[in-house]
């Protein structure tokens, strides 16, 4: 009777452990991986190490330093004019002077740091027209405060370097310093470079070299011409007084600026050309061709002199704005670019 008792709790209690397992929830033997939570604050970088720096620095143009690039010149020698001369008005994102002589746009100037279109400072792009085109040793050699400063003008240059080729940038006329860098890279064999117009002018009027002269009034102009005007005179006016001037005066040393023809449209009855520190940038310039599709040459209403290097013309004011006019100058040359 004892043992049927004890066998029959022993039964009772298995009954209830097995129960009571059923009824808990199993546990897995691997805990799930938690998700990362998004982080909304910025995490701190890590310093590369030497060997990184060292390989980003190599191949990391500096910031002040002008983009290095390869021109191969293509096509004619007009062609390749064209070609030197438009990218550089694009470069200063093409400010022009409208055929009413206004200037329209002037987005930077010579000497700001602000970058070109083609990310170089625009003081250094000037330094760069004077040395590719030449004509920087000259202002060197002769002693030209600052010059020296602009050959150290690329890469990483310090402050006194910077201050010193900005002011002469300021100081010095580089018209024709562009010029001569135009004629550099397009490669333009017998060009006389020189920062001064009046040193290729002189070649023209004397048949030398790639240019010859012409009467801007009787001729139409043609892609890759220069056309140019005399500054500060009284007594040489249009192209008459300038080939008489240089019948008198071969060594002729006069003032002038030139700028390159880039477009004819005589079914509208325009041209543009550009020049260099045109309003102290790359700027083109619209003028108006009449029925034969000649040049209008508007002409300063009094032409004088004010200060060292500008032109005033004495009947231009606020009251009298048809006397004014950026295209109002002493037209006197236009240059024809031969036949190769």
């Amino acid at each position: 009777m004892t043992n049927r008792i004890s066998l029959a709790l022993a039964a009772l209690l298995l009954a209830g452990t097995a129960s009571a397992q059923s009824q808990i929830t199993p546990v897995p033997t691997t805990s799930p991986v938690a998700q990362p939570q998004q982080s909304t604050q910025q995490q701190t970088p890590i310093p590369p190490t030497a060997t990184q720096a060292q390989q980003q620095s190599q191949s990391t143009i500096p910031a002040s330093a002008p983009s290095p690039r390869a021109y191969v010149p293509t096509g004619t020698q007009a062609q390749r004019i064209l070609e030197i001369a438009q990218r550089e008005n694009r470069n200063w994102y093409s400010p022009f002077i409208a055929i009413d002589g206004g200037l329209r746009t002037l987005p930077v100037t010579e000497a700001e740091r602000s970058r070109l279109n083609d990310g170089t400072e625009a003081w250094q792009k000037v330094s760069e027209y004077w040395r590719d085109g030449n004509t920087l040793g000259e202002m060197v050699d002769g002693g030209r405060p600052g010059a020296s400063a602009c050959e150290s003008a690329f890469g990483m240059v310090t402050a006194g370097i910077r201050s010193d080729c900005r002011g002469f940038i300021i100081d010095t006329p580089w018209s024709a310093a562009f010029i001569s860098y135009v004629m550099t890279k397009a490669q333009i064999p017998g060009f006389h470079t020189s920062p001064r117009h009046i040193d290729y002018i002189r070649d023209a009027f004397a048949n030398r070299g790639p240019y010859y002269a012409i009467n801007p009034g009787i001729s139409r102009p043609q892609l890759g011409d220069l056309l140019c005007y005399v500054r500060l005179s009284r007594t040489i006016i249009g192209y008459d007084g300038l080939r008489a001037a240089f019948a008198a005066n071969p060594s002729l040393n006069q003032a002038a600026h030139c700028d390159v023809v880039v477009r004819t449209d005589f079914n509208r009855h325009f041209v543009e050309t550009i020049g260099g520190n045109v309003e102290n940038a790359v700027t083109l310039r619209k003028l108006q061709l009449d029925a034969q599709n000649l040049l209008v040459l508007p002409r300063p209403v009094n032409i004088g002199m004010q200060g060292e290097e500008e032109d005033f013309q004495v009947g231009c004011s606020p009251d009298n704005e048809s006397a004014c006019g950026f295209n109002r100058q002493n037209w006197a040359a236009l240059l024809r670019l031969r036949d190769p």
